[in-house]
């Protein structure tokens, strides 16, 4: 039976390294190589976002599983993609059960100080809870530079493990979030339009309800049914990428 590793990664340095790591050991034992890459539900403010990526290292512009992907298929390790969404560590520890893993492999930045306090160390809770073993890679500088200039190099190359803006516009969800966005506002003008200079037609009742009340209410919830799909085809999309 073949064994399974599970690497939990994102854009921080220190998940490339033990990315590196995870390869090696995956290709060494003959085992499955699981990439986990979690959202968070609560996305941060802008100025909590760039105070996490200073403190857990992150590279804003790396795509680590593409990354560990590429990696993986260029020293023959078989590989798979999964997306969740939730708490961080508690989305590792049940993709580990779930997926009957071997071996978690991940890396930490160790925040210190007020960060540690906020932030916490995911690699710490996991070890201290996960019902196997646990690999924790804390990369030394030499490790990250080497991990850093592996990321430059390679750019363009293949599918790229940094996403430039090109990259981006090109990918198939961006175009059916831009699609969306169209459709939305379309609908979003029609509404203003007819509630500036349609008034009588909004003024009427169907149903013995305002039509401009309908109207509205219609919009709003095409937009959330909007929203969970584009959601849904993105993680889709992303696993498969």
């Amino acid at each position: 039976m073949t064994t399974r590793i599970l690497l939990p990664t994102d854009s921080s340095l220190p998940a490339l390294v033990a990315t590196i790591k995870a390869v090696e050991m995956a290709k060494s034992s003959g085992s499955t190589l699981v990439v986990l890459n979690v959202v968070e539900q609560l996305p941060a403010v802008e100025i909590e976002r760039v105070a996490e990526d200073r403190a857990l290292r992150r590279c804003p512009l790396c795509n680590g599983v593409a990354f560990a992907k590429d990696l993986a298929m260029k020293s023959n390790v078989p590989v798979e993609v999964i997306t969740r969404e939730g708490a961080v560590t508690g989305e590792i520890l049940k993709a580990a059960d779930e997926n009957k893993v071997t071996t978690i492999v991940m890396g930490t930045s160790s925040p210190s100080g007020l960060s540690a306090l906020y932030l916490g160390d995911v690699a710490a809770a996991v070890g201290k809870q996960a019902k196997c073993s646990v690999v924790i890679i804390k990369p030394t500088e030499d490790e990250v530079r080497s991990v850093t200039e592996m990321v430059k190099l390679t750019e363009g190359k293949g599918k790229p493990a940094v996403q430039t803006l090109e990259s981006i516009t090109h990918t198939r969800q961006f175009k059916v979030g831009l699609w969306l966005f169209l459709g939305f506002g379309i609908l979003y003008i029609i509404f203003t339009g007819l509630g500036t200079y349609g008034r009588n037609i909004m003024g009427t009742h169907a149903f013995g309800v305002n039509v401009g009340i309908i109207f509205g209410l219609f919009i709003i919830v095409l937009t959330i049914v909007m929203a969970v799909l584009f959601n849904w085809y993105a993680g889709k999309m992303e696993a498969e990428g």
